[in-house]
């Protein structure tokens, strides 16, 4: 039979004497009313139970950890960051099955803030949006409108300077909306999800630094944190979250900042955070970790996302951007990358043969699988890329060994696959060719959106491998090919259109990229206005063929609409194709229930010629239904 002496707020005395004793009916209990002048005397082998807000929690600690009494928990209504940084189950019947059914006492840490016991986390700052996620049970339209009541604040929020020291004087200077600091990883939803190396008696406490670079940053991670909460511990870590982990650590700003310990406002500029290892003897709850080992003491640092030097005073000039902009260090690393792809290189060149071959053949077989492997090959877009940075900083170099490498493979292109159509006895235009011979304006918004894509997948490593589908989506090696077959038929008309294709895709590309490598703030608008007229003049001239090319396709379709399904003398009309504008040339099949005269093929021509109100050849495919 156990002893225990439970230490009340006398405001419950009536939950204590009906609901909280019974629960210790096979034990000896001693009720002991709290005071701020309390002097604990308690019996050999006598536990003592706390029944206490968190203030008053705070004032028997420091007795707890002088005299060695073990201390367990009992869930008061005012018991909040306590019972979270202890793991205490918040049902009664639950915590009390944890304390009969204990081991014994562990000897957990304890964490001050300028010398005051903090239970909990302190947040500094505007860290709301790390505990976003926090409404459990939540419906999801009101989460829906939170969602969108943070995202429009976001507009207003001021990142400040904090400087971060730990006890081996290792610092980061850097810009943030705010920082939470724990003891443990139980002591935040946050925390509880990406701190998978913590606990409540290892030595060490936990600074998250929240240091977004911009708005869309900020409003994919409340989107995860509200709606994808499925992340298991450990597996979701923000990438613009800095981790410090040490026995102590000191926030400092040249600016007065709010904080706030166990959900109490101060204000100040400096605050100190020490650790005191393993000096509580408590009863933890079942919520609670607890490392079994020795701690190792070492200190870890995971501060490479946040600003610093250039990036930080930028941040601090004004509100978030909507949009990262690259810092010097994150441009001279794309920019090696940029001036090496923009090298004819050995790899490059070979690569360009194999493409354009592969794709000569897959247009000649007919066959879409072979033409997708020649536009995964092809590293045309490398170069483009580069040409689009260059004439966005007006970097000659860059400029002209981009467009050298371009106008290489523009030749490899044409000449290998010039050759490959004149041993080929093949001459007969196909789907995949024809395919490629009449672009409008929608195969620019394809090349626009894939050099968005491009450009975006360079700026950012993490998205890389996303390449090869941009690559597939843009396909710049395939309308070389066909120019190239236009050019061994000596067929005009199949080399103009492949080629206008080609120009569409450079172009578009080339202005979407640098319109994007300028949105993350890859150069001053001053400096590349000059680059963007260029690139947006390109495009323009290209986009006069284009439109009478889209037109013409609208047209088309609006004949295709009017005329199929359309029964004429008892025959229906199908499969509508458009096989020359001047003079319209159209291809049809007929059904019927009988065999068809000539002279009902000619009351459907004629009919088809009022209906369209022009001149026109048909050409009729039967098809008798039985």
């Amino acid at each position: 039979m156990g002893q225990y002496c439970i230490l009340y707020d006398a405001k419950q005395a009536l939950v204590v004497d009906s609901k909280i004793v019974p629960q210790f009916s096979e034990h000896k209990v001693r009720l002991l009313e709290f005071s701020q002048e309390l002097t604990l005397n308690l019996e050999d082998g006598e536990i003592l139970l706390a029944y206490l807000g968190d203030a008053e929690l705070k004032t028997i600690l420091p007795i707890v950890e002088q005299s060695g009494i073990p201390l367990g928990f009992l869930p008061h209504p005012q018991f909040i960051n306590g019972r979270v940084a202890y793991g205490i189950c918040s049902k009664l019947e639950d915590a009390v099955s944890d304390i009969l059914s204990s081991k014994g006492k562990k000897m957990l840490d304890m964490m001050t803030c300028n010398g005051a016991i903090v239970l909990n986390a302190i947040k500094v700052g505007e860290p709301f949006t790390l505990t976003a996620g926090t409404a459990v049970g939540e419906k999801f339209f009101p989460k829906l409108i939170r969602f969108f009541k943070l995202v429009f604040s976001l507009g207003t929020v001021y990142p400040k300077p904090f400087k971060l020291t730990s006890r081996k004087d290792k610092a980061v200077d850097t810009a943030a909306l705010g920082i939470i600091l724990v003891e443990h990883g139980r002591s935040s939803v946050l925390t509880r999800r990406i701190l998978d190396d913590s606990a409540a008696n290892d030595g060490m406490m936990h600074a998250l630094i929240l240091a977004p670079r911009s708005i869309f940053e900020m409003t994919r991670f409340l989107f995860v944190s509200m709606f994808m909460r499925g992340f298991g511990r450990g597996s979701f870590w923000p990438e613009y979250i800095g981790h410090i982990k040490s026995d102590g650590i000191t926030v400092s700003s040249s600016e007065e900042f709010v904080y706030a310990m166990d959900g109490e406002s101060y204000t100040g500029q400096s605050i100190e955070f020490l650790v005191k290892p393993r000096c509580l003897p408590i009863i933890p709850g079942r919520f609670l970790s607890i490392d079994a080992q020795t701690p190792d003491g070492k200190e870890r640092f995971k501060i490479s996302s946040l600003p610093t030097g250039e990036s930080k005073i930028a941040l601090l000039a004004s509100t978030l951007p909507w949009i990262h902009h690259a810092s010097t260090e994150e441009f001279k690393e794309l920019f090696t990358i940029l001036r090496e792809n923009s090298r004819a290189s050995e790899s490059y060149l070979i690569l360009m043969i194999l493409a354009t071959t592969l794709a000569t053949i897959g247009l000649f077989a007919n066959s879409a699988p072979v033409i997708i492997g020649a536009m995964i090959l092809a590293p045309l877009m490398a170069p483009i890329i580069s040409l689009s940075m260059g004439l966005l900083r007006q970097h000659e170099q860059l400029v002209i060994s981009s467009t050298k490498t371009i106008a290489t493979g523009i030749i490899l292109a044409l000449g290998f696959s010039v050759v490959f159509t004149i041993l080929t006895p093949l001459k007969t235009i196909n789907s995949e060719i024809s395919a490629r011979l009449s672009p409008t304006l929608l195969d620019l918004g394809v090349a626009v959106v894939s050099g968005v894509a491009g450009a975006y997948a360079h700026a950012r490593s993490e998205v890389a491998r996303s390449l090869a589908g941009v690559a597939i989506a843009v396909a710049l090696v395939p309308p070389l090919a066909v120019a190239g077959i236009g050019m061994g038929w000596a067929d005009f008309s199949v080399f103009s259109g492949a080629s206008l294709l080609f120009l569409t895709n450079l172009t578009g590309i080339v202005l979407a990229s640098a319109l994007t490598f300028l949105a993350l703030g890859y150069s001053a608008f001053s400096r590349a206005r000059r680059g963007v007229m260029w690139a947006l003049a390109l495009v323009i001239l290209v986009c006069i063929p284009l439109s009478v090319g889209f037109q013409r396709m609208v047209w088309e379709h609006k004949i295709v609409r009017s005329l199929d399904g359309t029964e004429i003398s008892g025959l229906r009309i199908q499969d509508i194709h458009v096989r020359r504008h001047s003079p319209l040339y159209l291809s049809t099949r007929l059904l019927s229930t009988e065999p068809i005269t000539s002279a009902k093929i000619d009351q459907v021509k004629a009919h088809i010629e009022k209906l369209l109100q022009q001149p026109l050849e048909l050409e009729v495919t039967i098809a008798i239904i039985r």
